[in-house]
């Protein structure tokens, strides 16, 4: 069963133990939040390349002399990180793709990544038509769109934590959010789907993502699992 939330104050707490060299802290902070962080990042990389940035995105969080101060959430604070672990790594796919002389790569890259690599836990609960056409759209978008309906629906971020996380403007994102959907919109009438999904993306995707954040429990017991051995 899923614990419920920190509140604010324990969770900074729990980093600020964590920081101080109190290892039971960062595991039980790593306990709550790998769902959230490995969720943001998994359909954007390979799986491998997914842990890696994981574990970096929580030892950033470790080092980093920044505190929760102005913050709206420390999920926002977290992702915020993973966000900016994930760019620095598109970045250097984008460099390395540069010095092979393939530029096709690097721009591919930022405007969509790995579009059709969506497998794993995951996939169970993409079964039916409709969702997979839904995914495949949303995959199909830029890299910036993916990732405020991603906060959006996946998260449940509000707007100002959207901004925090991307670190762009209010104004910015309630923008990206718009042209988000109608995009969406967009490569859904592209595909072979219904009128009425079309109607209701959103309300669609809406009851599509709370089966994609419900999806990753199973992990729960594994990551439990592999902590305790640690």
């Amino acid at each position: 069963m899923r614990e419920p939330p920190l509140p604010e104050t324990e969770d900074a707490d729990l980093l600020g133990r964590w920081r101080g060299g109190d290892r039971a802290a960062g595991q039980q902070l790593f306990r709550r939040y790998y769902q959230v962080v490995s969720r943001y990042l998994r359909n954007k990389v390979s799986g491998v390349v997914q842990g890696d940035l994981v574990q970096k995105t929580f030892l950033a969080c470790l080092h980093s002399a920044s505190r929760l101060r102005g913050v709206s959430s420390f999920r926002a604070y977290l992702l915020g990180i993973a966000h900016h672990v994930l760019v620095d790594h598109i970045r250097e796919v984008q460099r390395s793709a540069a010095r092979e002389d393939d530029r096709a790569r690097a721009d591919a890259v930022d405007d969509q990544i790995l579009a059709g690599s969506f497998t794993g836990p995951d996939a169970a609960v993409v079964r039916k038509q409709e969702h997979r056409i839904l995914l495949a759209a949303l995959r199909r978008l830029p890299f910036k769109l993916q990732v405020v309906l991603e906060l959006r629906y996946w998260e449940a971020l509000t707007d100002r934590e959207i901004s925090e996380v991307i670190g762009a403007p209010l104004g910015t994102v309630k923008t990206r959010l718009r042209d988000s959907q109608q995009k969406l919109r967009e490569e859904l009438a592209r595909s072979d789907v219904s009128p009425e999904l079309l109607r209701s993306t959103v309300d669609t995707l809406d009851r599509w993502s709370e089966r994609v954040r419900g999806g990753l429990g199973a992990l729960d017991g594994a990551l439990d699992g592999a902590l305790d051995g640690a």
